[in-house]
C-alpha cells in the first residue's frame, strides 16, 4: 500500500510516520510537508521501523494546483492520511479555512 501523509513533520504527522514504517502492508510513504522529512533518528527507530520506504516531498504552496513534480510522485496513493495544521500564533500567516475547504 502507498499512503501519502500531508503535515509529515508535525507532532501527529511524524508519529503517523513512524507508524508506517513499522507496518508490513504499507510499502511506500510519501511524506508531504512545507519543510523536508530529515529522516527519523536511527535512536528512536523501532525494530521493524523500515526508513527505506519513506521519501519525503516538500509543498510551498497548498492552496494552489499541485505543481507536476508534486502530483506524479503521489499518484496511484491507495491513502491520504491528512495531518496539516498550525499553532493559533501562525494562523495568520495562511488562510487555513481555504486551505481545508477549497483545495485543489
Amino acid at each position: 500500500m502507498k499512503i501519502v501523509v500531508a503535515g509529515a513533520t508535525g507532532f501527529v504527522g511524524a508519529e503517523v510516520i513512524h507508524q508506517a514504517l513499522s507496518n508490513t502492508a504499507v510499502a511506500s510513504i510519501i511524506a508531504l510537508s512545507r519543510r523536508p522529512m530529515l529522516p527519523p533518528d536511527p535512536d528512536t527507530l523501532g525494530r521493524y521501523e523500515d526508513v527505506s520506504k519513506l521519501e519525503s516531498v516538500v509543498l510551498q504552496d497548498w492552496l494552489h494546483a499541485y505543481p507536476a513534480s508534486v502530483q506524479a510522485r503521489i499518484k496511484d496513493a491507495d491513502a491520504c492520511i491528512w495531518t496539516l495544521a498550525t499553532t493559533p500564533s501562525n494562523a495568520t500567516r495562511m488562510d487555513f479555512d481555504k486551505g481545508y475547504r477549497d483545495l485543489p
